[in-house]
């Protein structure tokens, strides 16, 4: 036993010597869409989504570098595959998959609604399906956002007018405010809090929820595949533990 100890130490001492291989600096992606993501002024971003990721990525030991990135640009990164990035707060979605990792779950979007005109009354009970069919509603979509598998699969067939803007949502509450459209879309989460912003015209909005519209897709954190599985693993063991805590 002496003489194995004493011929093994050499290697032991060599290996302890070898340099350890740093933990990659993960670069963590966001764009500002309030209340999921949102800019601060001391670095980073603070949300219903922004707080999960953090928190998940802290409780992993892994170190980020928040990264203010338009949409379209995090997935043109992620699908270069060029560098240890991830983004916050994506749909999984088949065609991310073929070239992404995701997280487990961060959060589940409460539902699509829309933010019409008080004047505007449709029939009660009414679906969303049965509103995009109407050829004379005229909605606002704001251009690079999405709400999910199930709206998206009616707004191929709808046959109301969509205007598809680039403006930001409370240009467009403004919009629907003043007359200028019957309603716009956006998730439970962005319509309450729009409509507490002072922009929505004193009574002249309201809330319009749908009955065929359920809970909404559940938002992940997106990693390129240069991330590795090792890493995602922790980052889901991270948001285990999350859970486990918010549940208590």
């Amino acid at each position: 036993m002496k003489q194995t100890l004493r011929h093994g130490l050499p290697l032991l001492l060599a290996m302890a010597s070898w340099p350890v291989a740093a933990q990659p600096t993960i670069t963590l992606h966001y764009y500002e869409r309030p209340p999921f993501m949102v800019r601060q002024d001391s670095g980073g971003a603070s949300g219903l989504t922004a707080d999960r990721a953090r928190r998940a990525f802290a409780r992993a030991g892994i170190p980020v570098r928040w990264a203010l990135t338009p949409a379209k640009r995090q997935l043109a990164l992620l699908r270069a595959n060029g560098g240890h990035d991830c983004a916050v707060g994506w749909f999984r979605t088949p065609q991310r998959q073929a070239y992404a990792l995701f997280s487990r779950a961060i959060y589940q979007d409460r539902g699509v609604v829309l933010i019409a005109r008080s004047q505007w009354l449709p029939p009660a009970g009414s679906t969303l399906e049965q509103l995009l069919a109407n050829d004379r509603l005229h909605l606002l979509y704001k251009d690079g956002l999405t709400y999910g598998s199930y709206v998206q699969s009616k707004l191929g067939m709808a046959k109301a007018d969509i205007n598809y803007s680039t403006m930001e949502q409370p240009q467009l509450l403004r919009m629907v405010a003043a007359g200028r459209a019957d309603a716009m879309f956006a998730t439970r989460e962005e319509a309450e809090m729009l409509l507490t912003s002072g922009e929505s015209g004193h009574g002249a909005l309201q809330l319009l929820a749908f009955p065929d519209v359920g809970a909404g897709d559940t938002r992940h954190i997106m990693c390129s595949r240069r991330v590795g599985d090792a890493l995602m693993r922790r980052l889901d063991a991270a948001i285990a533990t999350e859970i486990r805590l918010a549940l208590r």
